[in-house]
C-alpha cells in the first residue's frame, strides 16, 4: 500500500516552479516548509494583491491575503469561502480538502495560485455586487471557520 506521500512533488520542485511561472515571487524552504510570497497583477479591473503560501507535504497548503488588508476593504464584513478573517489574517478556501482537487502530485504553480488568482478576481465581484460568483462549496463554518482565530 502507498503511503500519502509516496508521490509527493518535492518542496524544492514546488519552489522551483513557483519561482518558474511567477518570476516575481520569492520564496524558501526551511524546516520542511515552502514559505512563498508573491504580488499578483490582476487586470486593473481586479487591482493587485500580495499573497502568502505556505506549505509542508504533510498538510494543505494555506493561502493568505497579506495586501491588501481585506478586513480592511471590507470593512471587517466576511468574504465568502475564507478559514480565518481578522484584522490581522485573511486565510482563503480555495477547494472543498474531501473533494480531491488538491493532492501532494500536484503542483501548487499550476492549482493553488491560480485558485488563488481566481478567489481575489470573485472578491472584487461580491465586493462590486455583494454576489459571490465563484460558486463553490465551503466546509461546514463551524468546523473550519472561527472569526479572529487561527486554525
Amino acid at each position: 500500500m502507498k503511503s500519502f506521500t509516496d508521490t509527493a512533488i518535492s518542496l524544492s520542485k514546488q519552489l522551483y516552479l513557483l519561482q518558474a511561472k511567477y518570476p516575481q515571487g520569492k520564496g524558501y524552504i526551511k524546516k520542511g516548509k515552502l514559505t512563498w510570497h508573491c504580488r499578483l497583477q490582476l487586470d486593473e479591473a481586479y487591482g493587485d494583491y500580495k499573497i502568502k503560501l505556505i506549505y509542508d507535504i504533510n498538510n494543505p497548503p494555506k493561502i493568505y491575503v497579506i495586501d491588501p488588508n481585506i478586513y480592511e476593504v471590507t470593512n471587517g464584513k466576511t468574504p465568502p469561502h475564507i478559514y480565518i478573517f481578522n484584522e490581522k489574517t485573511t486565510k482563503l478556501c480555495l477547494y472543498l480538502p474531501s473533494s480531491g482537487e488538491w493532492s501532494t502530485d500536484k503542483f501548487l504553480s499550476d492549482t493553488i495560485v491560480p485558485w488563488a488568482s481566481l478567489w481575489l478576481m470573485y472578491f472584487s465581484g461580491w465586493l462590486a455586487t455583494g454576489n459571490w460568483y465563484g460558486g463553490g462549496e465551503h466546509p461546514d463554518e463551524n468546523e473550519h471557520f472561527i472569526k479572529g482565530k487561527v486554525l
